[in-house]
């Protein structure tokens, strides 16, 4: 991602709600019941909650969709959401125990564990280059972290 482009939220909110719904139908296969998260929980990072049907264990994920990846090699790691009022990336905020990370095109799909993501991030930060994403009167910034460092840290690479 550059500054150069403006991402508007209504367009990435029903891009991201398509790729929410290929992802759901992807973790449909395997043995766990999906719940789409309220609001509220969303305000917190999270996406989905996926019960074990066997063990009744619920896990808290969040969803990231990613349409440049396949063709940069990098996965835009959220840092700062709103530089404009400090409001911390989802990479530092979400309350989710589980990233799904999906690489739109070719489609790969990354299962990581969010304490993993924190652990590697202050490496990735001082190795990586660092871009902002211009939205409407604010930037997001991330670090640009290339794919082989996602599938290194992943539980399961789909």
């Amino acid at each position: 991602m550059t500054a150069t482009a403006t991402y508007d939220f209504r367009e990435q909110l029903a891009e991201g709600q398509a790729y929410e719904r290929r992802l759901d139908q992807h973790f449909s296969q395997f043995n766990i019941e999906i719940r789409p998260a309220t609001m509220d929980e969303q305000r917190q990072g999270i996406d989905r909650f996926f019960t074990h049907r066997t063990t009744g264990k619920v896990d808290a994920m969040e969803y990231k969709a990613d349409s440049l990846a396949g063709k940069t090699g990098n996965a835009f790691v959220e840092t700062i959401s709103v530089d404009t009022t400090g409001k911390p990336g989802w990479a530092v905020a979400s309350q989710a125990r589980y990233l799904v990370y999906m690489v739109t095109e070719p489609e790969t799909i990354y299962l990581i564990d969010m304490r993993a993501l924190r652990v590697a991030l202050p490496v990735w930060k001082a190795k990586y280059p660092t871009r902002q994403a211009q939205n409407n009167g604010y930037r997001t910034h991330g670090v640009l972290v290339p794919l082989h460092e996602l599938e290194r840290i992943a539980i399961a690479v789909w």
